[in-house]
């Protein structure tokens, strides 16, 4: 399964734009399909920018019933995304990566990764 780095999971962790629960599926041409579980939690005081929750993630080997985002793309895609070779949003445009669900919030994913 890939593992996506922990700064892009530190970096999700900062989206304002997320609901309570957000569910997206990674779909992989090879099976290795794992989905990112991310929860909004609130927290008993505020933290030191006045945040009063705490958003946690979590990446899950497998598939995950209705989905919030559901990206389709293959292993290669993804590898050079994460490893900052390829544009997300470029990618969104050629087609390399297929979306179905919630448009906003495939647009905010899409910002999460930095081209180097």
């Amino acid at each position: 399964m890939m593992q996506l780095p922990a700064h892009i999971l530190e970096r999700l962790r900062l989206l304002t734009c997320l609901p309570q629960t957000t569910r997206v599926q990674f779909r992989l041409p090879d099976g290795s399909d794992f989905y990112l579980r991310v929860e909004r939690k609130a927290v008993d005081q505020q933290g030191p920018e006045g945040e009063a929750f705490i958003i946690e993630a979590e990446q899950v080997s497998g598939l995950v019933k209705a989905p919030d985002l559901d990206l389709e793309m293959s292993y290669d895609t993804l590898r050079d995304i994460i490893d900052g070779q390829l544009s997300a949003r470029h990618a969104f445009l050629l087609g390399d990566i297929r979306y179905t669900g919630n448009r906003e919030l495939a647009a905010a994913l899409a910002d999460l990764f930095i081209v180097h």
